[in-house]
């Protein structure tokens, strides 16, 4: 036995998990568990959501990447609808509580890629909670639960197993512990009471709680037979492709009887819905956590999709995609702020600008503060771009048209400093004859030149932007 699991390990497990739990909570996924919080707090929005879940999403160009990649899966019903380039055309096509459920998936994706040190039994764990949740969502679905209630559910499973996943990822020596322990062939409940006084999910509890998001974990009947079937299944590689096993076939069972269907029938359906979570996997670029998916061997051998280039190139099928989006975005004026950042994301990712921002007056008039910004080092431009503002002022940038700075009379003075670049792209935002605010861009980030075909079409943008507001009816 291990040394290291004597009895006198286990009271210190005990006695420590929810001191650990607090401690990777804060020190090494903060950033995740305020993520989470800001998107559930903003489906409770109904008014500024769509909006709101785009601008958190855009703030992580690798997550945006990945729920891209994600949207536009088959799996996901898009067969109809043209492939969609922005997030904030996502959230419009796929609706606010699917785009939630993706970002969480892609969130978990991204947290848990960076840090893992037991590499193996992260992408195993993380392949599981996609299946289950995926699989939990669509037992929902058959029981006839609204489609919001069945996205609660696929949260659920995901999450239920965040505990599993941190904890691999930064236990330290109690996660080398139970390796360990579960090497020598111990059940995993009792190598887990053993190392930690609880088990990983009582653990993934404590998680959650230090973020304030327990209440998500609810022990729906649904999530625990998803979770039984993706514990029994195992992946592609098994004996059956993942579908063999007298524990497989339990767990089929008790599905089928909570459904009422045969189990041949629930069989099939279970088997689309692990494509599905393959489906899924891939997307969002788990392709290690796809081998814990029970599906056929060479599907789960698909080579994985090449990373995402920083910078962005110049796509003209892409950049008449984006403004096909912008011309969908909005039906009144109440929806601008989604019209606004799906046209400021397509200069990033089709035009090809580095970063891109739109500043807006306050409505007192003597302030003009930057509002959305995306790309690289966005969040170092929004604090960039703010200026005292007056008539005055007005009058002497001479914001009548599109200008190209390069440092001549005649620009806003100043701004190029501010932004720290040699070149950039201003262009005035009017609304009903009034200055409302300024289209910004640059590529300060790769140094790349600037050119005329990058300045027609951030033309061509801002003006579309101008346009469709004015013919939106004001409520």
């Amino acid at each position: 036995m291990n040394p290291s699991l004597a009895p006198g390990a286990a009271q210190a497990g005990a006695a420590s998990f929810a001191e650990l739990a607090r401690r990777i909570a804060e020190r090494d996924l903060p950033s995740f568990g305020l993520t989470l919080r800001e998107l559930f707090q903003a489906t409770e929005d109904a008014s500024a959501s769509g909006q709101r879940i785009a601008g958190i999403v855009l703030r992580d160009p690798a997550l945006t990447s990945r729920v891209l990649r994600a949207a536009n899966a088959a799996h996901l019903g898009l067969g109809g609808h043209a492939r969609v380039v922005t997030i904030s055309r996502a959230v419009v096509v796929l609706g606010l509580n699917p785009i939630r459920s993706l970002c969480v998936s892609a969130l978990t994706v991204e947290a848990m890629a960076g840090g893992a040190r037991q590499t193996q039994r992260v992408q195993h764990a993380l392949g599981r909670a996609l299946h289950a949740a995926v699989q939990a969502r669509d037992i929902g679905l058959r029981l006839r639960a609204s489609r919001e209630s069945a996205e609660q559910l696929f949260v659920e499973a995901l999450l239920g197993s965040i505990g599993e996943l941190a904890f691999w990822c930064f236990g330290g020596a109690h996660a080398q512990n139970l390796d360990a322990a579960l090497r020598e062939g111990q059940p995993a409940e009792q190598a887990e009471a053993a190392v930690l006084g609880t088990t990983l999910r009582a653990f993934g509890r404590e998680l959650m709680r230090a973020w304030n998001l327990e209440a998500l974990l609810r022990d729906s009947r649904e999530v625990a037979l998803a979770r039984r079937l993706g514990q029994a299944a195992g992946g592609g590689a098994a004996p059956g492709g993942g579908w063999a096993g007298p524990a497989v076939r339990e767990a089929v069972h008790a599905i089928g009887q909570l459904l009422g269907q045969s189990e041949a029938d629930t069989l099939s359906r279970l088997r689309d819905n692990a494509r599905e979570a393959l489906d899924l996997a891939r997307a969002l670029g788990a392709h290690d956590a796809a081998a814990s998916i029970p599906a056929s061997a060479a599907a789960a051998e698909a080579p994985p999709e090449p990373a995402p280039e920083p910078f962005p190139e110049a796509d003209p099928q892409a950049q008449l995609r984006v403004l096909t989006e912008m011309s969908q975005a909005a039906r009144s004026r109440k929806e601008l702020p989604l019209l606004l950042e799906t046209c400021v994301e397509g200069l990033h990712r089709a035009v090809g600008l580095d970063r891109a921002a739109l500043c807006l007056l306050n409505p007192s008039r003597n302030r003009l503060t930057a509002r959305i910004a995306i790309g690289v080092d966005a969040a170092a431009l929004r604090e960039t771009l703010h200026w005292d503002w007056s008539p005055e002022v007005e009058s002497r940038w001479n914001l009548s048209a599109p200008i190209w700075c390069r440092g001549e009379a005649g620009e806003p003075p100043g701004l190029l400093r501010a932004a720290g670049t040699a070149q950039a792209f201003v262009a005035p935002f009017v609304v009903d004859g009034q200055l409302l605010g300024l289209f910004y861009a640059d590529r300060q980030a790769s140094g790349r030149p600037l050119g005329n075909e990058q300045f027609e079409s951030f033309q061509s943008f801002v003006a579309l932007a101008q346009v469709i507001v004015r013919s939106l009816p004001r409520a």
